[in-house]
């Protein structure tokens, strides 16, 4: 059996600290710890931030023009609809354009869909808002006489509201959470007069 010896038991125990070559090297490994982790963190950060900048996208709508409510033919319409959207991105942190592949938009009242026209493809660039007109137009649509008659009278008063819903269709290299986004839609006040 081994013996313990008073030199043995007065030794202080081994310590980074004790040894300048291991003590240099700790001191190295946290300086670069402390570095490298905060700029993974921002970098990740700033990935994200950039990566949801469609998430970010506002939309608005106003409606130029409209025709076709004049119906001869008793319950049948043919509605045209003028529409310009306006789209705009903040994001300071966007690193590239990013596109819309076009879409649809369908024009509605009270439930029942009266127009629906092509979205045109379109692409945002970093702080740089677009516009796009939308013409949305059907031929002969059977629209319940007692509908035609509310609409009739709701612009008479100027509160008839139509919605419009705009579908977009994305890249095809894009997650599925951008396809998930949910889709713009807007009530806009029927006002003043149809086009001649």
């Amino acid at each position: 059996m081994a013996s313990i010896t008073e030199d043995m038991v007065d030794q202080e125990p081994m310590s980074v600290w004790n040894n300048p070559w291991e003590k240099r090297m700790h001191i190295t490994k946290l300086v670069l710890a402390s570095i490298v982790l905060p700029s993974i963190m921002v970098a990740a950060m700033v990935f994200s931030i950039a990566n949801n900048a469609r998430f970010a996208t506002e939309f608005s709508m106003e409606l130029a023009g409209f025709e076709g409510f004049n119906s001869t033919l008793g319950h049948m319409v043919s509605p045209a609809f003028s529409l310009k959207v306006h789209v705009e991105n903040h994001r300071f942190l966007q690193p590239h354009s990013w596109c819309y592949h076009g879409g649809e938009a369908l024009v509605s009242y009270s439930d029942v869909a009266l127009a629906w026209g092509h979205v045109p493809r379109f692409c945002m660039k970093r702080r740089v808002p677009a516009e796009l007109n939308v013409l949305a137009w059907a031929r002969g649509v059977g629209v319940p006489e007692v509908l035609l008659r509310r609409l009739e009278w709701e612009r008479h008063i100027g509160t008839a509201r139509i919605l419009v819903e705009l579908k977009l269709f994305y890249d095809d290299g894009l997650t599925s959470a951008y396809r998930n986004q949910p889709s713009p839609s807007f009530k806009l006040v029927l006002n003043g007069d149809e086009y001649p």
